[in-house]
Order: structure tokens, then C-alpha cells, then sequence
């Protein structure tokens, strides 16, 4: 797993359990809470981890779609 994913899913479980009142579950501090940083700054991180990964991801598919083109290919003809 990519270091952008890790960043990814961490940040959304401290946004969702640590900072928004646990999802429900009563984990969180709430609103206005703060862990290492305010509540807006880990989901500005959060967006910009999952644009950044969404970016790689695409690039990853555009540098590989000729073997991404030969193995539908090879596997559609059985």
C-alpha cells in the first residue's frame, strides 16, 4: 500500500472517531477539538492526500494501459 493511501485512511479515521464525536460511537471529543492539529486542517489534509492518491492512480493507468489493453485482451478470448 501506496504512503498516500496510508496518509489517507488515517486521516479520515482521526477526522471521523477522534475529531467528529466518534462516528457514533462515542470515541470523539467533538467539535472543536484538536488532535495535533484543528479539525479543518486534517480535512484539508485529508482532501488534498485523496487528490494527490487520485492523481498517481490515474498516472498509473495511463503509463500501463497498453499491458491493461493486452491482458483484457488475452483474457476476454477465453
Amino acid at each position: 500500500m501506496s504512503a498516500l493511501a496510508v496518509f489517507a485512511v488515517a486521516s479520515g479515521f482521526i477526522v471521523w472517531l477522534v475529531l467528529s464525536g466518534g462516528g457514533g460511537y462515542g470515541w470523539g471529543r467533538g467539535e472543536g477539538t484538536t488532535f495535533v492539529w484543528p479539525r479543518h486542517t486534517w480535512i484539508n489534509f485529508h482532501d488534498w492526500v485523496g487528490v494527490a492518491l487520485l492523481v498517481v492512480v490515474l498516472v498509473h493507468v495511463i503509463v500501463h494501459w497498453k499491458w491493461i489493453v493486452n491482458m483484457t485482451k488475452k483474457y476476454s478470448r477465453d
